[in-house]
C-alpha cells in the first residue's frame, strides 16, 4: 500500500511540473499591485503571479498550522476528560465486582469442605 502511495505522489508531482512548465507565461506575468483606501495608500508595486501564488500558499500553511494547533489543544483536553471518566468507571466497576468475587470464593470454600 505504501508503494502505491509513493507512485501516486510521484505522478502528482510530475503532473504539477508539467503544468508549471507548460504555463510558465502565466506565472511570470508581471502586473501592478496597489491598494488605495482613500486615507492610506500602498503601492504601486510591480510583482509577478508567482510571488502572489507562493505568498498565498504560505499564508494558507500558516493558518492551517495555527488552526491545527488549536484543534489539537482542544482535543487534548477532551481526551484527558474522557480518560478521567474511564478511570472513574473502572474503579466503580472494580468496587462492584469485589464483593461478588469474595462471596463466590466463600461459596467455593464452603463447597470444598
Amino acid at each position: 500500500m505504501k508503494f502505491i502511495k509513493i507512485i501516486i505522489l510521484a505522478l502528482l508531482f510530475v503532473l504539477a511540473l508539467v503544468l508549471i512548465i507548460q504555463n510558465q507565461e502565466v506565472f511570470t506575468h508581471q502586473f501592478e499591485l496597489k491598494l488605495n483606501l482613500g486615507f492610506y495608500q500602498i503601492g504601486p508595486y510591480i510583482t509577478s503571479n508567482l510571488l502572489l501564488i507562493v505568498a498565498s500558499f504560505l499564508i494558507g500553511v500558516v493558518f492551517a498550522v495555527i488552526w491545527g494547533a488549536f484543534y489539537a489543544a482542544s482535543m487534548r483536553g477532551e481526551i484527558k476528560e474522557k480518560n478521567k471518566i474511564i478511570k472513574e468507571l473502572q474503579q466503580k466497576r472494580e468496587t462492584q465486582l469485589s464483593p461478588a468475587q469474595s462471596s463466590s470464593s466463600e461459596e467455593a470454600d464452603n463447597m470444598a469442605k
